[in-house]
C-alpha cells in the first residue's frame, strides 16, 4: 500500500496538467477525457464486487494494480482522444476496483480492534507516501522540465507493478471466495438472521445487499461524510481564493500540514476510540467536522490579513482531526456489517459513496460558493448532523461484532 501511494503521489497533485503535458492533447480535451473515463469507469465498481466474492479480495486487488500499471506506462504513446479515453478509462476502472478489494482484503487479514489497528496504520502509510510522492513529483518536473512528466508516468506504473509483485509474493489468498463456509452473525436489534453462506456463492448478490435496510442506511450517512472529506481538495481551494481573498500558496501549506497530520495522528486517534462504538466514534468525527464547517462559515466575519489567515488554518485543523476520527471506525464499520460471503459486493456499495461525491461535488460545490458560501456550509452541517443520528440509532441494528470489537464485550 506504501509502494501504491508512493507512485500515485508523484501525479495525483497534477493529474490534468500531467496527463496534458504527456499527450500532447489541449487541456480541454483532456478535462473532457478524463470526465467521460471516470463516469465510465465507474462500471468497475460493481463487477470488483462481484469478481471479490467470487476469486477473492487479493487477485482483484493485484490485478487492480497491473491494470493501472499498464495503464500508465501506455500514457506516453497517447495523442489523440480515442486513445485517452480507452487508456484513462482503463486507469479508472482500476481504480474504482481498488477501494472494495483493498477495504476486504484488510477485513479478511484481520477481526477486532486488530482490524482498525490495520486500517489505522494503512492510512497512515498512504498519507506519508503520498506526501514523499508530492514531493518526489515537484523535483521530477523541476529537474527534467516537460521529460519529467513522462518519467512521472513510467515511474507510477513501476510503483503499481511493483505494488502488484509485493502482494502476490506475500500472504494469502483473501475472502470467502473459494468456498469456505462463513457464519454471518445477526445485529443486536435482529435486523439480519444469523444463517450460514458460502463463499462466493452467497445469495441474492447486490439485491441482498440493496435490501440489507440497516446496512443502506450505513450507505448514507457515509455519503455525507464522503462530502465532508471532499472539503479540503474540491471546495477550500476555490472558497479560500474566491471568498476569502486568500493566497493560493497558503493552500498548498494547509494541504501539506493535513497530509502530515493524518499520517502522523491516525494510531494516536485510534487508540483514543479503542474502547467506543465504532457508531459513536464514526458519529463523533462527524460532530468534528460540523465545528469545522462553522469555523469556515464564519471567516469572512474576520478581518482580512492575520486574523482570517489564522482562522483559516485553525478551521482546517479542526477538520483534519474530523478526517482523523472518522476514516478507521468507519472503514471497520462497514467490514464488519458485511456477511463475509458478500464482503466484496457490500463494499463496493459502500465504496460508491466515494464515486458519487467525486462526480457531484465539483459542480454542486463551486455552485453553492458562486451563489452563498453559507448555504455550502449549512447544508453540509445538516447532512452531516442527520448521518450522525443516523449512526447512533444504527448501534442498535447493525451486527454486534461490527459495531465494537469482541474483546470489549468480553470485558463487561
Amino acid at each position: 500500500m506504501f509502494v501504491d501511494a508512493l507512485g500515485s503521489g508523484l501525479y495525483v497533485p497534477l493529474t490534468l496538467l500531467f496527463i496534458t503535458e504527456v499527450t500532447g492533447l489541449p487541456v480541454t480535451t483532456v478535462g473532457l477525457g478524463v470526465t467521460v473515463a471516470a463516469t465510465l469507469g465507474l462500471a468497475a465498481n460493481p463487477l470488483a464486487g462481484v469478481l471479490i466474492d467470487r476469486f477473492g479480495a487479493r487477485r482483484v486487488l493485484i490485478g487492480s494494480y497491473l491494470v493501472r500499471a499498464t495503464g500508465f506506462a501506455l500514457y506516453p504513446l497517447v495523442h489523440a482522444f480515442p486513445l485517452l479515453i480507452a487508456i484513462a478509462t482503463m486507469i479508472s476502472a482500476g481504480d474504482r476496483a481498488f477501494y472494495p478489494a483493498s477495504g476486504t482484503h484488510v477485513a479478511a487479514l484481520a477481526d477486532g480492534e486488530r482490524r482498525d489497528r490495520l486500517y489505522a496504520w494503512l492510512a497512515t502509510a498512504r498519507n506519508v507516501a503520498f506526501g514523499l510522492g508530492g514531493l518526489l513529483s515537484a523535483g521530477a518536473v523541476t529537474l527534467a522540465g516537460r521529460t519529467g512528466f513522462s518519467l512521472i508516468s513510467l515511474l507510477n506504473a513501476a510503483s503499481f507493478a511493483l505494488a502488484a509483485l509485493l502482494l502476490a509474493t506475500t500472504g494469502r489468498t483473501t475472502s470467502t471466495g473459494d468456498g469456505t463456509p462463513a457464519l454471518v452473525a445477526g445485529g443486536s436489534g435482529g435486523s439480519r438472521a444469523q444463517a450460514r453462506v458460502a463463499g462466493g456463492k452467497g445469495g441474492g448478490g447486490y439485491r441482498r445487499v440493496l435490501a440489507d435496510r440497516p446496512f443502506m442506511r450505513l450507505v448514507a450517512a457515509e455519503q455525507a461524510f464522503t462530502l465532508a472529506h471532499l472539503i479540503l481538495p474540491v471546495a477550500l481551494p476555490l472558497y479560500a481564493v474566491s471568498v476569502l481573498g486568500a493566497p493560493p500558496a497558503l493552500l498548498g501549506v494547509l494541504y501539506t500540514v493535513n497530509t502530515l497530520l493524518v499520517a502522523a495522528g491516525q494510531l494516536p486517534v485510534r487508540r483514543l476510540q479503542r474502547r467506543s462504538r465504532r457508531t459513536h466514534a464514526t458519529a463523533l468525527g462527524g460532530v468534528v467536522f460540523v465545528v469545522a464547517c462553522a469555523g469556515f462559515a464564519v471567516l469572512p466575519l474576520l478581518p482580512s490579513g492575520v486574523a482570517r489567515t489564522s482562522g483559516l488554518v485553525v478551521a482546517t485543523l479542526v477538520f483534519t482531526l474530523g478526517e482523523l476520527a472518522h476514516t478507521a471506525p468507519s472503514a471497520s464499520l462497514a467490514a464488519g456489517s458485511a456477511p463475509s460471503a458478500l464482503r466484496g459486493r457490500y463494499l463496493a456499495v459502500h465504496q460508491m459513496t466515494w464515486a458519487v461525491g467525486a462526480a457531484l461535488s465539483p459542480a454542486a460545490f463551486s455552485a453553492l460558493i458562486s451563489a452563498e458560501p453559507l448555504l455550502l456550509w449549512s447544508g453540509l452541517s445538516a447532512l452531516l448532523a442527520l448521518a450522525c443520528l443516523a449512526l447512533v440509532r444504527l448501534s442498535a441494528q447493525l451486527p454486534a461484532d461490527a459495531v465494537a470489537p469482541p474483546a470489549k464485550f468480553d470485558r463487561r
